[in-house]
């Protein structure tokens, strides 16, 4: 049985990512800030911006299964409004949890991914396309694209794969987003994908993410890894 631990866990995408391995029969432990929501797996206190809150949680789900096979870094805030004007201590607390939050969980996780293991970042159509409006929200997400096929390269040869997911609106509330596609479809299109050997690296996600994302001749991952190497040569 596979062990996979999600932050962002107690609604939206992340819970819908939690009963959809739950329903696969994995054990699932839910990252969430407080136990005041029930949640489809088990629930670990998880504070992405706080070091000994991810350690901890990191330790809760060592101590009972051993291992990670599936690592999902989904927790996120969204501050909107134009980018010379945003309040700066809001601007850090999003970078904090869209960027940081998801490089402390990988790196307190990292000893103890299990061979052929996966970390899936849940990034967004804002990390492709930086609209007007939506700079804070979007430059956490470009940076985290970046972080990520850095991360995906440096693991690698552990035997540990990096994925990112980029979806665009999903009917959550998130971001106010009402409209959108429905969760528990993103989510398993998110499983069906990390299920996949050939997954690339880059995701983007429905009809709208797809479309963006041949428009702009987004590189899946493929192009950046072949410059790379023959760069290392």
């Amino acid at each position: 049985m596979p062990t996979v631990l999600i932050s962002g866990a107690s609604r939206g995408l992340g819970a819908a990512l939690a009963a959809e391995y739950v329903a696969r029969g994995d054990q699932v432990f839910c990252g969430v800030r407080s136990f005041d929501s029930e949640v489809p797996g088990i629930p670990v206190e998880l504070d992405v911006t706080d070091n000994d809150s991810v350690q901890r949680a990191v330790a809760q789900v060592v101590e009972a299964r051993g291992e990670i096979d599936l690592l999902i870094n989904n927790a996120g805030v969204h501050l909107a409004g134009p980018l010379l004007s945003l309040d700066l201590d809001a601007f850090k607390k999003t970078l904090d949890i869209n960027l940081l939050g998801a490089w402390r969980l990988t790196r307190a996780a990292r000893p103890h991914l299990a061979p052929g293991s996966t970390v899936a970042m849940i990034s967004s159509l804002s990390g492709l396309v930086g609209p007007a409006n939506d700079g804070a929200y979007a430059t956490s997400k470009f940076a985290l694209e970046g972080m990520s096929q850095c991360l995906a390269a440096e693991l690698a040869p552990e035997g540990v794969r990096v994925l990112i997911f980029e979806p665009s609106a999903v009917a959550t509330g998130f971001a106010g987003a009402s409209h959108g596609d429905p969760p528990a479809l993103v989510a398993g299109d998110i499983a069906r994908l990390i299920a996949g050997t050939n997954t690339p690296f880059r995701n983007p996600l429905g009809d709208v993410g797809r479309r963006v994302a041949e428009a702009l001749h987004i590189d899946d991952g493929s192009r950046a890894t072949a410059l790379l190497e023959s760069m290392a040569k």
